[in-house]
């Protein structure tokens, strides 16, 4: 059974959430638009690291829920790591128009839960908080995409691979929100606009590298997606990126040889 078929696309407590959220796109273009400016660079991998614990409290959250049990200190412990997340204080400087979608989130979820919502809103509310998270590190990629150093081709195949990891990010998102066709069609996107033309500079450097992403992107991710494994996506995801960040540092420094 697909996630669209287990999840409700909207719920009566998140559908504020779900139009606000519907509207990033064109946000994320303004980030784009804006990439570079952003005086930090940032800690992706802590922000990453911060959400992946977030949705994990999510994921106990809905596994107590369904079981019956009080979901106080879940909550609890979700707004303390939101308000102690650096993650949070990066949105709120340098990815203003993503930050509120995420407070708008954690109201369609609490709201839930105070209207005593049945299982599976509650559940659609909880994916609408992660959706969020997934959307904002994308956002913070984005932001935080500074010009290389040296060269052009450097600085393009860097913001390409940035762009390439905000994408994903995207689709998880997308994917938590149920939508698969959605998610999909940015995965395509990006493997084909972006990935394809890294490929050839990368195949010399790594084939087994490429070999591995190229499955990732048009088999093993939107297969794991359609099978609605979360754990499985969100673990492949973060592998993917990772892969990802070992691209942008072959392609750097190929043309650091190049250049000497």
């Amino acid at each position: 059974m697909s996630r669209v078929d287990r999840f409700p696309r909207k719920t009566l407590f998140a559908a504020k959430t779900l139009f606000a959220a519907k509207t990033l796109p064109a946000a994320m273009l303004t980030l784009g638009l804006a990439a570079g400016t952003a005086q930090a660079s940032g800690d992706l991998d802590t922000y990453a690291a911060e959400v992946e614990a977030m949705t994990a409290t999510l994921d106990t959250l809905v596994t107590e829920h369904a079981d019956q049990e009080g979901v106080d200190d879940d909550i609890a412990r979700l707004k303390q790591q939101w308000s102690d997340a650096e993650y949070h204080e990066a949105l709120e400087e340098h990815a203003q128009v993503v930050y509120p979608l995420i407070w708008q989130a954690y109201g369609g979820l609490e709201r839930a839960l105070e209207q005593d919502a049945s299982h599976r809103e509650v559940v659609a509310a909880a994916d609408q908080v992660r959706s969020a998270l997934w959307q904002g590190l994308g956002g913070l990629r984005v932001a935080y995409a500074e010009p290389a150093e040296s060269g052009a081709a450097v600085q393009g195949d860097a913001a390409t691979v940035t762009a390439i990891q905000a994408a994903l990010d995207k689709a998880l998102g997308e994917y938590y929100e149920g939508e698969l066709e959605e998610a999909n069609e940015l995965i395509h996107a990006a493997y084909m606009e972006h990935f394809e033309g890294l490929e050839g500079k990368l195949i010399a450097l790594d084939p087994e590298l490429v070999e591995g992403l190229e499955e990732d992107f048009n088999a093993t991710l939107p297969k794991r997606m359609e099978q609605g494994n979360d754990g499985q996506v969100s673990k492949l995801v973060g592998t993917m990126k990772a892969r990802l960040d070992k691209a942008r540092d072959l392609l750097a420094g190929q043309e650091k040889q190049e250049v000497f």
